[in-house]
């Protein structure tokens, strides 16, 4: 996640909208929804719904784009299968009646993706939360593409961004050259990350889309458009870089991968935020066994308990 814009505020705007939050039907902090269905069995999302857990009249501010992620990836992406995961991970729940809150996640590779990890939170008009990361199969030397879409009541922020990976830094860096055009066509994504957390720019390109807003009808007429000409750019990235399977090669792709779990998972804050909905034994579960799987705990980091 990129919550570091809105790290101050996570505690106040989340768990005043929804409460101390448990995961699992039955009241046991620490436990995730056992699901039966896998990634694969759950990616027709549009069958849920677009309506919050919260009201039938409240929409998920970014399930649509959810829905257009995941038909892009049946679409474009050969051989996607699921990345397994523990099943306790799948599905996280509220285990109070009202307010009520939903975090489900799903995982997938490709014979071009090693891992594709998507999470999406549903606390009605609380929060809403859409993130996807995606690692390129190590025989390519290419970035990661992470996709965050937040929404805290009124506050919202995007941050898209094709990631470098430290070896490749520079080389990376001209991958995204063409996209600066792009990024300059919407002046409401031209902001600046807060350095309060990640203080450095190693993983991060100088085509990255980051942006504050309160319109809502945003969401749909700029950031939908953007989203959509960003995830293109890079699955045509994708395509066209011939893969290297020497040994040398996919063991340098993986370490910068690996670099890239770990310094994530030593900063995020959203793995406070975990903490603090489903304790910290579910949380750190989710840290190290979903999100960044390559990463060690660090003793007095966001991620270790």
């Amino acid at each position: 996640f990129f919550i570091c814009a809105f790290a101050p505020m996570l505690g106040l705007l989340i768990c005043a909208a929804c409460g101390a939050l448990a995961p699992g039907r039955a009241a046991v902090r620490g436990r995730g929804v056992v699901m039966t269905a896998t990634s694969m069995d759950r990616l027709g999302v549009a069958q849920q719904g677009r309506a919050s857990v919260m009201s039938e009249t409240i929409p998920k501010l970014y399930w649509p784009m959810l829905e257009h992620l995941f038909a892009t990836m049946e679409q474009r992406l050969p051989g996607l299968r699921d990345h397994a995961f523990p099943e306790e991970l799948w599905l996280a729940e509220s285990n109070k009646p009202q307010p009520r809150s939903r975090m489900e996640s799903w995982g997938f590779q490709s014979d071009q993706f090693r891992k594709i990890r998507t999470t999406y939170i549903d606390a009605g008009p609380q929060a809403q939360v859409l993130n996807s990361l995606w690692y390129p199969q190590p025989c390519y030397d290419l970035p990661v593409i992470g996709l965050d879409l937040l929404s805290f009541g009124a506050k919202k922020l995007c941050v898209i961004d094709i990631q470098p990976l430290p070896a490749s830094r520079d080389h990376h860096h001209k991958l995204v050259q063409p996209l600066l055009a792009v990024r300059n066509k919407y002046p409401l994504f031209l902001g600046e990350k807060s350095d309060k957390i990640y203080s450095d720019d190693l993983f991060f390109s100088p085509a990255m889309l980051f942006g504050r807003f309160k319109d809502q009808n945003e969401v749909e007429t700029t950031l939908f458009p953007v989203f959509k000409e960003y995830l293109d750019f890079y699955l045509n990235l994708v395509n066209e870089c011939k893969p290297n399977h020497s040994e040398e090669a996919i063991a340098r792709v993986l370490d910068g991968q690996r670099q890239y779990d770990q310094y994530n998972s030593e900063r995020d804050p959203a793995i406070g935020l975990f903490n603090s909905y489903y304790g910290k034994e579910f949380a750190g579960r989710y840290v190290f066994e979903f999100l960044f799987e390559a990463a060690v705990p660090v003793p007095g980091s966001h991620g270790s308990n």
